[in-house]
């Protein structure tokens, strides 16, 4: 079997590092805001304002928007990037990059999970069922590779300001209403909701940073 190129490995090892590192800090802080009185107040009064303001259409539409960062948006962000490998628009090294943002999303935050156990808010706030421990929150981590890497797509195969203008403010709207949701419907503490937009948004700045100038050279022969 043939070797990596050095290039290759010494970038994989870095991606691995740095995985390691955010894994490690994501760990770290969660114990600290488990152990802080500071954040806890924060939280309580943050969920108890949310609650307090509930109507019956904000429920209704925050049950709906929490599905943007379900695995059924994985799903759909999936076939999107492969059927764009498919047809030649898109390069199958962004495939393999989408696969690895996912996988260390996913492992970091449950990795975090259950190391850090920490409780989710009262069940009796709860508008919708929900499973396992709390720091951080698997939606909004979902939801930040999902329209992270979708934005970066757009932006790879329309590479115009206009278009990098939308896609990202669509993005951020997509992410910034799933994290509220998660609140909203009383599953989640807010640091819960921004821990998880902090590691991921690092963890993928980490793979492009990384992989930035193979993927362009990648997308270029896609193209031809």
């Amino acid at each position: 079997m043939p070797a990596l190129p050095t290039g290759y490995a010494v970038r994989i090892g870095l991606l691995l590092a740095a995985w390691m590192a955010l894994t490690g800090m994501l760990v770290a802080v969660g114990f600290g805001v488990v152990h802080s009185s500071t954040a806890a107040a924060f939280d309580r009064h943050v969920t108890s304002t949310v609650v307090a303001h509930r109507s019956p259409a904000l429920n209704s539409a925050m049950k709906a928007v929490t599905w943007l960062g379900s695995w059924v948006a994985l799903v759909i962000a999936g076939v999107v990037v492969l059927v764009l490998a498919v047809r030649g628009r898109l390069a199958w090294l962004a495939v393999v990059l989408a696969v690895v943002a996912w996988a260390g999303e996913t492992g970091g935050v449950q990795l975090a999970k259950h190391v850090v156990e920490r409780q989710r808010p009262p069940e009796n706030i709860w508008l919708k069922t929900a499973h396992g421990w709390s720091w951080p929150s698997g939606h909004m981590a979902a939801a930040v590779v999902v329209f992270t890497v979708l934005a970066l797509v757009v932006t790879y195969i329309f590479p115009s300001r206009a278009t990098r203008i939308v896609a990202w403010s669509l993005a951020i709207v997509a992410m910034a209403l799933v994290g509220f949701s998660r609140i909203e419907l009383g599953v989640h503490w807010t640091t819960d909701v921004l821990a998880s937009f902090v590691f991921v948004s690092l963890w993928l700045l980490a793979i492009v940073t990384l992989f930035t100038t193979e993927l362009k050279g990648s997308q270029r022969n896609a193209a031809l």
